[in-house]
């Protein structure tokens, strides 16, 4: 679930891999909005996700309200279902651990201010 995890250029990279559901998050989700509210930026390599569920979209958009939350290798499954939900719209991906530390991002939401 959650693997190797360090900091690299003012962010905190944590590697997530595996199955994620309400069942395998509960621990997870504890750590991960931990770090969220410690560091300015966190990114979160899902390139090793073989499923999400909308417990785990529902921690994503819940982090990104904490802090810079940035996902780096999102597969085109995982795509799919952030583009079916509108999440795409909302949290920056990037390609790459690199390119999200770089601050490079292949997508990214720009939300207009609320007046």
């Amino acid at each position: 679930m959650l693997g190797r995890q360090y900091a690299q250029q003012g962010a905190w990279v944590v590697s997530v891999h595996g199955e994620l559901d309400w069942d395998s998050l509960s621990a997870a989700r504890t750590r991960l909005e931990y770090a969220a509210q410690a560091v300015p930026v966190l990114v979160l390599d899902v390139k090793a996700v073989t499923f999400a569920d909308s417990a785990f979209l529902n921690l994503l958009l819940f982090l990104r309200q904490l802090t810079d939350l940035r996902l780096a290798g999102t597969s085109s499954r995982m795509l799919r279902v952030l583009e079916m939900t509108g999440a795409d719209m909302v949290l920056r991906l990037f390609p790459t651990v690199q390119d999200a530390l770089d601050n490079r991002p292949t997508r990214s939401a720009v939300v207009p201010p609320q007046r």
